[in-house]
């Protein structure tokens, strides 16, 4: 006759064999199908990028696109706001205030982003500074945000009549965002975190 405690552990068994059978076949949870449709639409060798809160909600979802696959309105705009830039990549965006392409240009020596929505209308611009071109409110802020962090880059964020200020650092390897407001207020400081994430692919 079994022991009670071989009995008990052969139950515990399984039931965390029945668990772990139910996650693989209902889920730990669901994602906005709108995520599986960026997949798909993303360049393979790109990258797939989420803003995710504390809470767990998405924010806000991008994927590297080919050039190519900017609207016309989305390309115009870009060029006509920055005549003579080179448009160096493009990304897909989805946001909570709906969704937007993103073009990377190099124009006047500085990398800028236009995040631009169907209709050619330009949500926000992201322009690259340098260091000394910053308010030193928005450095000190964002080094204490993340002691002992070192300064790689720093970009002027306008929205409309907005500003603000994203500041990169790197410590042990990982990569750190500072968002700041223009009196060097942290509204945010976030962590980079490389990810793999594995969809099947559309059947065609």
């Amino acid at each position: 006759m079994k022991s009670w405690k071989s009995v008990i552990g052969a139950l515990a068994c399984v039931a965390l064999c029945g668990s772990l059978t139910a996650c693989r076949t209902e889920g730990l949870g669901k994602v906005p199908p709108k995520l599986v449709e960026l997949y798909d639409q993303g360049a393979p060798a790109g990258v797939l990028e989420l803003e995710i809160s504390r809470s767990g909600s998405i924010a806000e979802m991008e994927v590297d696109i080919p050039v190519e696959a900017l609207p016309e309105a989305v390309r115009k705009a870009a060029e006509a706001r920055a005549p003579g830039a080179v448009i160096t990549g493009a990304e897909r965006e989805i946001q909570l205030t709906g969704d937007a392409w993103e073009v990377k240009l190099r124009h006047e020596e500085r990398d800028w982003e236009f995040v631009i929505d169907g209709s050619g209308a330009i949500r926000e611009t992201e322009k690259e500074l340098r260091r000394e071109e910053t308010p030193e409110a928005v450095l000190s802020a964002a080094a204490a945000a993340v002691p002992g962090a070192e300064f790689k880059s720093v970009e002027l964020i306008e929205h409309g009549p907005f500003q603000e200020y994203h500041v990169k650092q790197t410590k042990d390897g990982a990569s750190y965002k500072v968002v700041l407001s223009p009196d060097g207020k942290v509204k945010r400081a976030v962590r980079e975190a490389r990810a793999e994430i594995e969809i099947p692919l559309k059947q065609t």
